[in-house]
């Protein structure tokens, strides 16, 4: 949850076509978002991603299911020493 990854460790072929199935759908349907952090300090900060449903176009988009996996913190770069 950390890293807002995901494991799969199928015991079967069939659990193999299972976590494929599920693996294929969530590609389908992935964006990345970037961003530079603004601080230089070298040290761990938290990370809210949000999605706002009102800017959804359609009502039925708005009613479908949506999920935000992403990582809770991002370590900053250090600073450059001089």
């Amino acid at each position: 949850e950390a890293t807002g990854g995901r494991a799969y460790f199928p015991a079967s072929a069939k659990a193999f076509d299972k976590a494929y199935g599920e693996i294929a759908r969530l590609i389908r349907h992935e964006y990345s978002l970037a961003f530079a952090p603004p601080i230089r300090d070298g040290l761990v900060h938290a990370i809210e991603v949000r999605m706002d449903a009102l800017k959804i176009p359609t009502a039925t988009a708005r009613a479908s299911s949506y999920r935000l996996d992403h990582r809770r913190a991002y370590l900053a770069p250090a600073a450059a020493k001089r």
